[in-house]
């Protein structure tokens, strides 16, 4: 019989795919698992001092802890300095959904005045940390080769670079995982029209420009369809929502983030057509989530996707390619079923991975 641990997870961020992750894991590891988190608002001060407030959170707790598994919006240095004593050899395994140093910029003059502070966060947690796990090895892969461009202008770049590479033995892949048994509770039948999907955070990064644009340019064309609008919007969302908004009601079925996750998948049920953008992106829940659903991708040839499903042909290169493969999909309206592509993130499945690491890193 394997070892019963004391998990706790630690999350700064605590909404979004960061929050599913957090809930899916405490109900479904073999462990015992406490959480410490802070509302997903303010990134750059839960970057910058989120680490603070956990660290006291822990000590005031006075839990047994066997192994702390913390995300990479937590500050790991500054966490691991202000534990009580009692925790100071607890190992910490630091996930990373994403990172501060591969970002994808909106202007020159931007990239110019970068901040980087929180890009030496995420190199300063790195180094703290026992284990390092990165949710694809399309991202372990380039932010190893990122960071030591990164640092690059510091004072002394090839003493930081080695860091980095002295580092690499501490990280591995250790997927996402989705709780397919979920989704299957809130199938639905699909929606007869060719219905759109756009279900990711309402953000630059994840190009809203070039999808509302095709789609408007589609509308104009004659073309008729569907259209789910739905994922987190913030107070500085992109201009282009509003102009979709105007421009697109007459194919808008569903705008908004839905405030309940089920009512999201039976969404997702209904929709059959994926259209991605991003400009970002290292694992991609979404995207999967939909997949199962049956819902077509149509994938950017770049980022963690033909990493993630290779065996598919889904991908455009090209804004204009976009465009087409978008119009085809309206036009033929075809359903196709994807859940074979990625049933291997099963959390099912992926969550003895986790188990199993975990017991690794606690011993």
């Amino acid at each position: 019989m394997e070892k019963t641990l004391q998990v706790a997870i630690v999350e700064p961020f605590y909404t979004g795919s960061h929050k599913t992750w957090v809930d899916d894991l405490t109900h479904l590891l073999p462990h015992s698992v406490v959480t410490y988190t802070l509302p997903g608002r303010f990134w750059k001060w839960r970057m910058s001092a989120g680490a603070i407030e956990l660290a006291h959170k822990v000590n005031k707790r006075n839990e047994s802890i066997d192994v702390f598994l913390v995300t990479d919006m937590l500050d790991v240095a500054t966490f691991k300095g202000l534990l009580a004593v009692k925790y100071q050899q607890v190992p910490i395994v630091l996930y990373m959904h994403e990172n501060q140093v591969v970002y994808p910029f909106q202007t020159d003059e931007k990239q110019k005045n970068w901040d980087r502070h929180y890009g030496l966060i995420n190199y300063k947690s790195i180094l703290c940390a026992n284990y390092i796990w990165f949710n694809s090895k399309f991202h372990k892969d380039i932010f190893t080769a990122e960071m030591k461009e990164f640092l690059a202008v510091m004072p002394d770049p090839k003493f930081h670079q080695k860091q980095v590479e002295q580092s690499i033995h501490k990280m591995k892949v250790v997927p996402l995982g989705v709780d397919f048994l979920a989704l299957e509770n809130e199938k639905l039948p699909t929606n007869s029209r060719p219905t759109v999907l756009w279900n990711h955070r309402w953000e630059y990064d994840k190009n809203p420009e070039l999808f509302f644009k095709t789609l408007i340019r589609l509308s104009e064309e004659g073309l008729d369809f569907d259209l789910i609008v739905c994922g987190e919007a913030y107070t500085n969302s992109p201009q282009i929502f509003e102009v979709a908004k105007r421009k697109l009601t007459k194919h808008i079925i569903h705008w908004g983030y839905f405030k309940k996750r089920l009512d999201y998948y039976k969404a997702l049920w209904t929709a059959s057509i994926l259209p991605v953008t991003s400009n970002q992106e290292f694992f991609g829940l979404s995207v999967v989530e939909a997949m199962y659903c049956g819902v077509m991708p149509i994938l950017p040839k770049r980022l963690s996707y033909p990493d993630l499903y290779h065996g598919l042909n889904v991908f455009y290169e090209t804004d204009e390619e976009f465009h087409q493969v978008v119009r085809a999909a309206i036009q033929t309206n075809s359903r196709t079923d994807y859940q074979k592509d990625v049933l291997g993130y099963d959390w099912k499945n992926v969550v003895e991975l986790y188990s199993t690491n975990l017991l690794t890193a606690a011993t």
